[in-house]
This record gives structure tokens, C-alpha cells and sequence, in this order.
């Protein structure tokens, strides 16, 4: 401030005198010499140097190696995060269009905490990318979650929060694998809760054939995915090493086929017909709870109590269908959603519930454990969600803590020597299933510093047979 006084008067002093031009130049010299080197401005390359350090030493104190959709706290539920209004819809929008999210969770108390956010860019593998948030943000990444109200006539008090983005203060401008993470306000380091979503580009075809698998023993009960990719050699240089190919059954993890190289190539299409790193489990139907309403017992609940301000349901007990026969008939493939018909407003006025599982076995698994599995568990197998033998009744028993909706879920094995989950184990399989699968492209090119999401696709096996 006072470099800039001394201008000003400097100037006042030499027109109100109307000293001659050669005076005007010499002072105006010397004061540009002078405000050089009082500030000392740093190059842009120090300036990208620093911006790299201070992102890289932040990725490191607050981040994990691999982001998941997680909790970091045990009173944090119901996360949601979809297109807007489309509660059933994947969390992904396309790269530069008018889409965009709707993001809810809940947290269990009574008392308003405030929150604020911050979105991550992650590489194909899920680790945040070396990307400084500039280079993917238009805007700020250290925003506040405004929207927020408290649960009204509830037995479990809860505050819902809700945002919806990229919205005026944050545009995403690069494709790919992103999370959205939350925190206290003004503590980044305490992350209370991590959700993955997607950006794509959406710019390269893909045309699937699902059918019975090469192998003929397998027939009745595996599901095989071939197909090709066409796109435009403008846009992909060497798709062989610099495309990465992922595909999902039903949003699972555990089981998905990755980094899929082509059999063929043409000059814009690249074919993918393998018979055994393309080959799913068919698997079966998803079992599905009703809790859309307690006033009424729906075609899963065998009662309903309430006790000490807690609602508790206890389903009728689920059975093993390994060697049953394959029965038809719709599910939402693991998904779950939010709904009441007992209130008007299902994010404020819907209660949680205590769900009880029960699945007799006649002994428990010594080399293994049994999960419930579904949207609700964050498409991961969780210690929560672990069953527990009870050697008097033998029975797996389970708990989960449930805002009122309608879920899908399944019971999966995990053996002591496998990272892989078994539907197959509980559930049996069959070719005859109806599941989802998506395809994810990420593109790799080394001038980019970062994997772009050029493809996200679903299609359903009932497309193919």
C-alpha cells in the first residue's frame, strides 16, 4: 500500500506542477525499477512446482492408495449418489453435458454438523491421480454442503444432507474415474466418507454378445462375454498398450475381468473373443426385502418389533438354493432405494430398522465366511456384514441397520484363500440369470498424464438371449 501512495502522490505532485514531459518519463522510470524490486513475483514454473508439492504431500496425509465408496463413521448412513432424479441410475454423467448428480447421506444424531467437500481424481485403478485439482476443476474443491435438514417423526433422529453437483462453484472438466469426499468443516484430514462416480467421454462403440460358453461343461451355468470396439484411429494411438478394457457383473468387484487384450484388430475395431477371462458365473436372481412400510408385515418379514424407540424386523428365513431349479423373476440387481408409503417425504420421515437375516446351514464353513452382499454393503463385502453361526438354532444370523426402501441383496462365500467371492456357493448359478454388465474404457495415452474414461455402457444379458 504504501508503494502505491508513493505513485499516487508522485503523479499528483508532477501534474499539478505541469512539469515537462522529459520529468514525467524519468520518474515514471525510476518507480517501475523500484516496484520490481520491492515484489518478487515467482515464475509460473515455481508456481506449478509449488502447487505440485503441497497436492502431492496433502494425497498423502489424507488419502488412502485406493479410494472405495466407504464410511468412516459408524453413524454415517443411506449414502446415495445417482444421476438427477433417476434414484436407480449408475453414478455417471457424460463429460461437458448438462448432467449432473444427486448426492445424499445421512448422519445418525440429532445435532447439525457442517460439512464440506472435495472431489478426487483417480486413476483406472482407483488410486487419486497426480493431476493438481486446476487441472480438473473449473472452480473450487473446497466447497460446503448447504442443504441439509433434520429427520421429523422419527424413532432414530438423523440430519439428511443432500447436494447436487457439479453445480456453479465446481465443473469438472476431465473424464475418468473420480470420488467425492467428506470432511468436517475445515478438517480435510478427517475424511468421514469417500463415493465413487464416473465421468465419461462416451466417444468409442462397443457391441456385446453374451451367449453359453466355449467351454461346453460349462453351459448350464456360466455366462461368456464377447465383443467388439470401434472407434476412431484419430483418437486412439496404439489401442493394444494404451486401452484398458474392465467389465463388471452387477457392480461387483471381487469377480470382474480386467485388462482384456484383443484377439484381432482392424483399423477401427478391436475384437475381444476369449473363452476364459470373459467368462461369468450366471449366478442367480437377487433376493429382496420390502421395508417400504412397518404398518404392514410385506411378503419377506415374518414380524416386526418395536422396543426401547428401535424398530427391529426379522425376515423369514432365506434357504439355500445351490441345486434348485432357476426361477425367474425381476430384480434391480443389487441396487437399493429409498421409500416409504407410511410418510409423505422419504428423506426426512422414513425410519431405520434393525434387519434381521436368518439362513439355516446345517454347519458352519471352517475354511470361509458367509456376507450378506448387495448396494447397500457399497457393492464390497464388509466385516458388518459378516453372518455369524449360532450353534443353537444352526443358522447364519445378520444385522443390518436399514433406512425404510427396497433392497436386493445376496449371500456370497469368501473363502481364507481367496480374494474372489462365490455367489454360487449359496445361491447356485445358471446361465438362464438375468445380470447387468458394464464395460468401462479407459485410455491411457502418455501425453495426457492421466486415464480418460472414452467408454461406460450397460447392457443386459437379457439383450442377448
Amino acid at each position: 500500500m504504501q508503494l502505491y501512495k508513493s505513485i499516487y502522490l508522485q503523479f499528483r505532485m508532477i501534474l499539478n506542477n505541469k512539469a515537462s514531459i522529459n520529468i514525467i518519463l524519468f520518474s515514471l522510470i525510476l518507480l517501475l525499477c523500484s516496484f520490481s524490486c520491492s515484489i518478487a513475483e515467482p515464475t509460473l514454473d515455481n508456481k506449478n512446482e509449488i502447487n505440485k508439492k503441497q497436492n502431492e504431500a496433502a494425497k498423502a496425509a489424507k488419502l488412502p492408495e485406493k479410494i472405495y465408496s466407504r464410511t468412516y463413521r459408524d453413524n454415517i448412513a443411506s449414502v446415495l449418489l445417482y444421476k438427477k432424479n433417476l434414484d436407480l441410475s449408475d453414478p455417471v454423467i457424460q463429460l461437458n453435458s448438462n448432467e449432473y448428480f444427486e448426492f445424499h447421506f445421512d448422519v445418525l444424531d440429532e445435532d447439525f454438523e457442517s460439512f464440506q467437500y472435495k472431489i478426487i481424481h483417480c486413476n483406472e485403478n482407483w488410486s487419486p491421480s497426480d493431476l493438481d485439482d486446476m487441472e480438473y476443476i473449473n472452480g473450487f474443491n473446497d466447497n460446503y454442503i448447504e442443504f441439509y435438514k433434520q429427520s421429523f417423526s422419527t424413532t432414530q433422529q438423523y440430519i439428511h444432507y443432500y447436494l447436487e453437483f457439479p453445480n456453479e462453484n465446481l465443473k469438472i472438466t476431465k473424464s475418468g474415474n473420480f470420488a467425492i469426499a467428506v470432511y468436517p468443516e475445515n478438517k480435510p484430514e478427517e475424511i468421514v466418507l469417500t463415493h465413487r462416480f464416473f465421468i465419461t467421454e462416451n466417444n468409442i462403440n462397443v457391441v456385446p454378445n453374451i451367449k453359453y460358453p466355449t467351454n461346453l461343461d460349462d453351459k448350464h451355468y456360466k455366462q461368456e462375454i464377447d465383443f467388439n470396439l470401434f472407434f476412431s484411429p484419430n483418437l486412439i494411438t496404439n489401442p493394444f498398450s494404451n486401452l484398458k478394457v474392465v467389465i463388471e457383473q452387477n457392480h461387483r468387484l471381487d469377480n470382474s475381468c480386467k485388462y482384456l487384450k484383443p484377439n484381432y484388430a482392424r483399423q477401427d475395431e478391436l475384437i475381444f473373443d476369449d473363452d476364459e477371462e470373459n467368462v461369468f458365473e450366471g449366478g442367480n436372481e437377487y433376493r429382496h426385502i420390502d421395508l417400504t412400510t412397518i404398518r404392514n408385515k410385506t411378503d419377506r418379514i415374518a414380524k416386526i418389533e418395536s422396543n426401547n424407540n428401535k424398530y427391529k424386523v426379522y425376515l423369514i428365513p432365506d434357504h439355500k438354493r445351490t441345486y434348485q431349479k432357476y426361477l425367474e423373476y425381476q430384480d434391480i440387481n443389487g441396487r437399493f432405494l429409498i421409500k416409504t408409503i407410511d410418510q409423505t417425504d422419504y428423506h426426512l420421515e422414513s425410519e431405520y430398522l434393525e434387519v434381521h437375516f436368518t439362513l439355516p446351514y446345517r454347519e458352519p464353513f471352517s475354511k470361509g465366511d458367509l456376507y450378506i452382499y448387495g448396494g447397500f454393503t457399497n457393492w464390497g463385502i464388509q466385516p458388518k456384514y459378516k453372518m455369524n453361526y449360532n450353534y443353537t438354532t444352526r443358522c447364519y444370523e445378520g444385522t443390518a441397520y436399514l433406512k425404510q426402501g427396497y433392497y436386493n441383496y445376496t449371500y456370497l462365500f469368501q473363502s481364507d484363500k481367496s480374494k474372489e467371492a462365490k455367489m454360487s456357493t449359496i445361491e447356485g448359478t445358471h446361465f438362464d440369470t438375468e445380470n447387468e454388465y458394464i464395460f468401462k474404457v479407459y485410455y491411457s495415452d502418455p501425453g495426457d498424464f492421466y486415464d480418460r474414461l472414452l467408454l461406460y455402457y450397460i447392457v443386459n444379458s437379457r439383450d442377448s438371449f
